[in-house]
């Protein structure tokens, strides 16, 4: 799993059991939305395109890791 804390809310990346190869993106506990790759839910936050709304639409005075080895890692 992948975390990124952002004042807006915590962001994690983890494997979305529902689809076989899949990662869902959550904030907060609440799903997002599943991509192919952990690499492209990272990409839709540094990119502000999540469905968020607090943050995709945020005055972008926060930045967001441009890519996936920038987020925290948990085992």
């Amino acid at each position: 799993m992948y975390i990124f804390r952002s004042s807006t809310g915590t962001f994690t990346i983890g494997v979305d059991i529902t689809v076989p190869g899949g990662y869902e993106l959550c904030i907060g506990g609440m799903w997002l939305g599943t991509y192919e790759t952990p690499e492209k839910a990272a990409e839709a936050v540094c990119l502000r395109c999540t469905g968020w709304l607090d943050w995709d639409r945020g005055d972008g005075t926060e930045e967001a890791p441009g890519g996936l080895e920038e987020w925290e890692r948990l085992e």
